[in-house]
């Protein structure tokens, strides 16, 4: 087991019509792990939920203005250098709430997000089932 600490807590305003994961791909650029947390709007995102049976990810395409109930999730460190968001999302209007991992989401009035720098490397690795896990 290995633990961390928070170095730094970086908080972002995402503003209307902004891509929030290659943003934050971009914020949190020199930073070699985070916890991240967010609220605000999206009007329309790919969001995807593990198959375990395929062993592959089912992809929606959700349209139109949801509330970000809850963005949670981690930055990491792959194998070959690059920077892994692994973030979920629970997104909710009067139709209903759906939830998954947020592939892309474009910001719909504003997104509050804050960034926890980790003191240390957060790694990932490939799993056998080809899950990309974290290294701990």
């Amino acid at each position: 087991m290995k633990t961390y600490n928070i170095r730094a807590v970086h908080l972002i305003r995402l503003d209307e019509g902004t891509e929030i994961v290659s943003e934050l791909k971009k914020s949190c650029q020199g930073m070699k792990g985070g916890i991240v947390k967010g609220i605000g709007g999206l009007d329309r995102a790919k969001i995807a939920v593990y198959n375990p049976e395929r062993g592959e990810y089912d992809v929606r395409e959700v349209i139109g203005f949801h509330e970000i109930a809850s963005l949670l999730g981690n930055l990491s460190i792959k194998k070959d250098g690059e920077r892994f968001l692994h973030l979920h999302v629970v997104l909710g209007s009067w139709r209903g709430v759906i939830a998954g991992h947020l592939i892309e989401g474009y910001v719909r009035g504003t997104a509050e997000i804050a960034v926890f720098e980790l003191d240390g490397e957060l790694n990932r690795t490939i799993e056998a089932k080809g899950l990309t896990l974290l290294d701990l």
